[in-house]
């Protein structure tokens, strides 16, 4: 009985999740395109203490005065301080206005 070898000349790697998200992200910004745009990745913006835009988040975990929390892809945004309000609120963004003295990533 013969044995046949496998062939390992003709194996095709394939790349695992992560390595293909950041070979995307090369590209992108080699073509100057915004990341997030494409990969639905987070936009946290701070303006002063006053004011967090956040973009392409999944979900309103909690909403009180003094914490909003955030489902954010596979981490949780909790933006933190006193009088927060959801000013401004879409589908795809929303603006937490108030005395912001933290945002934390879990």
């Amino acid at each position: 009985m013969r044995h046949r070898k496998k062939n390992t000349k003709n194996k095709v790697h394939k790349p695992t999740a992560e390595q293909y998200e950041d070979g995307l992200r090369q590209k992108l910004l080699s073509h100057e395109l915004p990341v997030e745009a494409v990969t639905k990745d987070t936009v946290i913006t701070c303006i002063g203490r006053s004011e967090v835009w956040v973009e392409n988040y999944k979900s309103i975990l909690e909403y009180g005065e003094k914490s909003v929390t955030l489902q954010a892809g596979s981490y949780v945004v909790c933006i933190s301080g006193e009088r927060l309000v959801i000013s401004h609120y879409m589908k795809e963004h929303m603006m937490v206005r108030g005395h912001i003295s933290s945002v934390m990533y879990r």
